[in-house]
């Protein structure tokens, strides 16, 4: 499961992080700031919010202490991504917010969510219902966030 940029948003070009060196990235998994260690950490939960989330991780690859780096196509405003999905999708998923429970899968529901991990916002439905894929945009704060 993962998520990719979508062909029809404007060009989204990779772009080198420095990341946390204990562990792997998978290719389409999202990518947060550890606020904590400063590096860029892959989600593998639900851990990521709008505050945080970075990107997405452009190839599977081990990082290594001598060179932590990871390359990202960053979040950015206006840019679409597809996204796989938990469930079969539907028309009344969209202009929704939903949660994505891992790095790499949207919990696609009928329902909005107010949650802070509810970060995709579902636009169009990609391909049939069992296809399992959603075309929307990340939710990005518009302003300074109070703690």
């Amino acid at each position: 499961m993962s998520f990719i940029p979508y062909t029809g948003s404007p060009n989204i070009p990779k772009f080198e992080y420095v990341a946390d060196a204990s562990i792997a990235f998978t290719k389409g998994y999202l990518a947060y700031r550890d606020t904590s260690t400063g590096e860029i950490k892959e989600q593998t939960a639900t851990v990521g919010d709008v505050t945080t989330i970075e990107g997405i991780v452009a190839e599977t690859v081990t990082t290594e202490s001598s060179s932590p780096v990871i390359d990202l196509y960053p979040i950015i405003p206006g840019g679409l991504y597809v996204a796989d999905c938990t469930n079969n999708t539907a028309a009344n998923q969209l202009n929704k917010a939903h949660i994505v429970t891992n790095g790499g899968t949207v919990n696609n529901t009928s329902t909005h969510s107010a949650d802070v991990n509810a970060i995709f916002i579902a636009l169009r439905i990609s391909g049939v219902a069992g296809d399992k894929k959603l075309i929307g945009r990340f939710a990005l704060p518009l302003g300074q966030v109070s703690a």
